[in-house]
């Protein structure tokens, strides 16, 4: 139940990253708002819940978006089990390690882009413009992302708490 929840808000904002913001006249970008909510199912779900996840939005952004395809496939993986990694050894959740692990997240990002972009024989942006992209792109994942992050956590555990309280209605009925 609680990987559809995060299928459903998934969708929500790959719909309103790929159709919304085009729209909106943002001249210094704005990050990829699936990043926060991959990290989320990197420190929150096990593996059979966001894995899968994160395969299916990733599978959702590259049919969508104008990429080369499999870079989000490639990316959110990469970015997931990177957190997965993480989270063995520190404590993520953390009010300091949070934006820096969305910021590294950003990076790794990039660094996905850069490489396609070096194996698939195209030049990348010039690099100025390409550091100026990435720092504005970790400046809106920082100030963004651990509020999605607490977002994403208030859901789960409403949805917890609404399944515990099915659970105990069903449990009077019988």
């Amino acid at each position: 139940m609680t990987a559809v929840l995060f299928l459903l808000v998934g969708a929500a904002l790959v719909v309103f990253q790929t159709s919304v913001l085009p729209l909106a006249d943002l001249r210094t970008g704005c990050c990829d708002l699936l990043v926060p909510l991959v990290v989320f199912l990197g420190l929150q779900r096990r593996l059979r819940d966001g894995l899968p996840a994160v395969l299916l939005l990733a599978a959702a952004m590259d049919s969508l978006s104008g990429v080369p395809q499999g870079y989000y496939l490639t990316a959110y993986f990469w970015i997931w089990a990177l957190v997965r990694w993480l989270i063995g050894f520190l404590r993520v959740a953390g009010t300091f390690m949070l934006p820096a692990a969305l910021a590294g997240a950003v990076l790794v990002e990039n660094l996905v882009l850069l490489g396609i972009l070096l194996l698939l024989g195209r030049e990348g942006p010039e690099v100025p413009l390409a550091l100026r992209a990435i720092a504005w792109q970790m400046v809106w994942t920082v100030v963004l992302g651990p509020v999605m992050v607490a977002v994403f956590a208030g859901l789960q555990r409403r949805l917890r708490r609404y399944q515990q309280q099915s659970q105990a209605r069903r449990a009077v009925r019988e």
